[in-house]
């Protein structure tokens, strides 16, 4: 989210309210990043929201708080991340297990 501005008295910009970024606000910003990172220049916003995204499921962040970081919803995060989600719950379960039987002496 970005300020929007309206035209105040003459020749003033006045703070009205949040709103989203626009594509043409933030194209020449994000392909000047993109070269100084020494990525690919057909990278896009999308893969690295996407590739965060993933990592953060990776590393067992809660799915809600991962929504809440990237600007989106549980929902959309749970339908197209679901993989990401089971892993991350799989690697979650079993560093949580308590063992059944002691172990050997050594």
């Amino acid at each position: 989210m970005t300020w929007g501005y309206k035209r105040g008295d003459g020749i003033t910009w006045v703070k009205e309210k949040r709103r989203p970024w626009q594509t043409r606000e933030i194209s020449k910003p994000f392909r000047a990043i993109v070269a100084r990172a020494g990525f690919s220049p057909e990278v896009s916003a999308y893969a690295l929201r996407h590739s965060s995204i993933a990592r953060y499921l990776r590393a067992g962040v809660p799915v809600r708080l991962v929504a809440a970081l990237h600007d989106t919803s549980t929902e959309m995060i749970e339908r197209y991340y679901s993989k990401y989600i089971v892993d991350a719950f799989d690697v979650m379960a079993a560093a949580a297990r308590v063992p059944l039987v002691s172990p050997a002496p050594a």
